[in-house]
């Protein structure tokens, strides 16, 4: 994936696979490669990052600004 700054992600609504909801990533945590990914109620999850992204697992769903 490359992404000039790749802190523009944060905040953008992402469709998991084999969820039924959008989610929003949250993070990007560099040292241990994970992204967060939160859903409605609260819920966070983990993801690798970037082979999440790379394998299709998630996708991006850019909001225009």
């Amino acid at each position: 994936m490359a992404w000039h700054d790749e802190s523009k992600i944060i905040g953008e609504r992402v469709s998991v696979k084999n969820e039924k909801e959008m989610g929003v990533i949250t993070r990007i945590d560099y040292e241990r490669d994970l992204v967060f990914v939160q859903f409605r109620r609260m819920r966070e999850e983990s993801y690798p990052y970037p082979e999440a992204f790379e394998q299709g697992y998630l996708t991006m769903k850019f909001s225009k600004r």
